[in-house]
C-alpha cells in the first residue's frame, strides 16, 4: 500500500490499524490510536565506528540488452500476525480479500499508529527472520514438499532491502528530487554462502499525522475484508523463492490484499480467539494453545545448543487460512487526483517485481472520496516502456552485481563473521558489528549444513 501525500522508506503502506472506530467519519476525525514511541535508534547503533570497505556502484555492458528479471517464481509460505503477547503467527494465513466495492465511497485519513517493520516490533533484531522460516517450513509440510534446498540458496531477505539497494544504485548525487535516505541492511552468512540479510530500521512503529499521512490504510480496511481464520489479523507477509541473474532468491514482502476466487471458501476451520489482552503473561498464550489444540493449532518453539527457550524465539503457529496462488496477489497504492499525474511506474515497477506481485490497483480520491480505481497488470501495455526502460534495467543488472559482492565480502568474514551495510549521504559503506548476535537462532542454521 502507497499513501496519497508520505510514503516510507520502502513506499508502501507499513502496517494496518490496530484499533479505534471505525465507519464513515470526517476525514479529520481524531486519531483514534496514538501510541507513546521510543526515540529512534541510531542508524550505528552496535557497529565498530570504522568502515572497512566502501561499495562502488557496479559498472554494466551498456550493450547489453538481456533484462534481468526474477524467474521460474515459487511461492513457499506466508502468514499473518496476530496480536498477542507472545509472537503468535497463522500459517499459511491470507492477504484480506478485495471486495470490489462499487465507487464512490469515503474513506477518512489515517489516524492510527502503523508497523514500519513488524517483523523486527514483534521478535526482535535477533530473531527477524524466524517467522519465514517457520512459515517456509509448515506450508513445505502440508503439501509435502521436500524440494527446497537452503544450501543451495544464495540470498535471503526482505523486498524492502532490494529496493533500498535500488534506490541507491539510481541515485545521482546533486540531482533535483533524487533526495536518499540513509539506510541500514544487517548481513550474516549462514553455510557455506547464503547471505541472510536482515531489515534494520531506526523505528519499527510510527504515529500517523493526518492529512499528510494519507488515507492508505483506511482505504485497504474498507475495500477488503479478512479472510476465514484471519480475522485478528494485524499484516500478512508472504515468501517466494526464485532466481534472478544467476542467484537463487528467498524473499520475504508485506502483502495488501488477493482478488478472491468466485466461491473463496478457507481451506481451514475458523478459529475464535479470546480478546487480546496487551498484560498478558506467556502462561496466557500457554492457555490459548490449549484452547486451540482442536483446531489442529501447534505451538513451534527453536531450541538454542544448550536446550533453553527464550522468549524472542517462541512462536505459536495457529493452522489457518489458505494458501492463495500467486497470480491472485494485489498491491494496493492510493493517489490524491492533485498528484496522481505524477505517479512514478519506474518506482513502483521494482516493489511489484522483487516480489513478483502480478496487480496493482490504484485508487485516486479527493480529500478520501474515491471514485475511480486503474487496474494494471505486470506485462500489460503500460509497463512495457517501464520494463524497457533503460535506466531501471541498468539498476537491476547491477542490483544482482552487489548483491555478489555483499555475498563474497560475507564469505570473507565467515559464520561468525557481523557485517552492515550502513547507506549514509550517498556512500555504501560495510561496517563491523560490536556483537555477534545473528538474524536468526544458532539451531535454525543446521538446515543449511556446514
Amino acid at each position: 500500500m502507497s499513501y496519497s501525500y508520505y510514503n516510507h522508506s520502502d513506499g508502501r503502506s507499513t502496517g494496518y490499524r490496530t484499533g479505534g472506530p471505525r465507519g464513515p467519519l470526517s476525514p479529520y476525525r481524531t486519531r483514534a490510536n496514538v501510541v507513546s514511541l521510543p526515540p529512534d535508534r541510531s542508524l550505528m547503533d552496535g557497529l565498530h565506528g570504522e568502515a572497512i570497505r566502501t561499495l562502488s556502484k557496479p559498472q554494466v555492458d551498456p550493450s547489453t540488452e538481456i533484462a534481468v528479471r526474477p524467474e521460474n517464481v515459487k511461492y513457499i509460505g506466508s502468514y499473518n500476525w496476530v496480536e498477542e503477547a507472545s509472537p503468535t503467527i497463522i500459517v499459511p494465513g491470507s492477504p484480506a480479500e478485495w471486495r470490489d466495492r462499487p465507487f464512490p465511497y469515503r474513506v477518512p485519513f489515517d489516524t492510527d499508529f502503523r508497523f514500519v517493520d513488524q517483523n523486527g516490533y514483534r521478535m526482535g533484531q535477533a530473531s527477524c527472520l524466524l517467522p519465514l522460516f517457520r512459515a517456509v517450513d509448515v506450508v513445505a509440510e502440508e503439501n509435502a514438499d521436500t524440494s527446497l534446498d537452503w544450501s543451495s540458496i544464495d540470498i535471503i531477505t526482505d523486498r524492502n532491502g532490494l529496493r533500498k539497494l535500488m534506490r541507491w544504485l539510481q541515485y545521482s548525487e546533486g540531482a533535483v528530487g533524487t533526495g536518499l535516505k540513509e539506510f541500514r541492511i544487517d548481513l550474516q552468512l549462514a553455510g557455506r554462502k547464503t547471505v541472510l540479510m536482515s531489515r534494520w530500521e531506526k523505528r519499527t512503529r510510527e504515529n500517523a499525522d493526518p492529512p499528510r499521512s494519507g488515507c492508505g490504510s483506511n482505504f485497504e480496511k474498507e475495500s477488503t475484508r479478512p479472510a476465514t481464520g484471519c480475522e485478528r489479523s494485524t499484516g500478512h507477509h508472504r515468501i517466494v523463492q526464485y532466481d534472478m541473474g544467476g542467484l537463487k532468491m528467498i524473499v520475504r514482502c508485506e502483502v495488501d490484499a488477493c482478488i478472491p476466487e468466485p466461491s473463496s471458501v478457507g481451506t481451514r476451520t475458523r478459529a475464535t480467539f479470546p480478546q487480546s489482552n496487551p498484560r498478558a503473561t506467556s502462561s496466557n498464550v500457554d492457555d490459548l494453545t490449549d484452547m486451540l489444540s482442536s483446531l489442529n493449532v501447534t505451538r513451534s518453539t527453536s531450541t538454542s545448543a544448550t536446550s533453553t527457550i527464550t522468549k524472542s524465539t517462541d512462536i505459536t503457529v495457529i493452522h489457518a487460512g489458505v494458501q492463495r496462488p500467486q497470480s491472485s496477489i494485489v498491491e494496493l497504492t492510493t493517489r490524491s487526483v492533485r498528484t496522481i499525474d505524477d505517479f512514478d511506474w519506474t518506482e513502483q515497477y521494482p516493489q511489484l517485481l522483487l516480489a513478483h506481485v502480478p496487480h496493482v490497483f490504484l485508487a485516486v480520491h479527493e480529500r478520501g472520496n474515491f471514485e475511480r480505481i486503474k487496474k494494471h497488470e505486470l506485462g500489460a501495455a503500460e509497463f512495457r516502456n517501464v520494463e524497457n526502460n533503460a535506466r531501471l534495467q541498468r539498476a537491476f543488472r547491477q542490483l544482482v552485481g552487489v548483491l555478489r559482492t555483499v555475498q563474497n565480502l560475507a564469505k570473507e568474514h565467515g559464520r561468525r563473521g557481523r557485517l552492515s551495510l550502513v547507506c549514509r549521504d550517498g556512500r555504501l559503506e560495510v561496517f563491523e558489528r560490536t556483537t555477534d548476535q545473528g538474524a536468526i537462532p544458532d539451531s535454525e542454521l543446521e538446515r543449511f549444513g556446514v
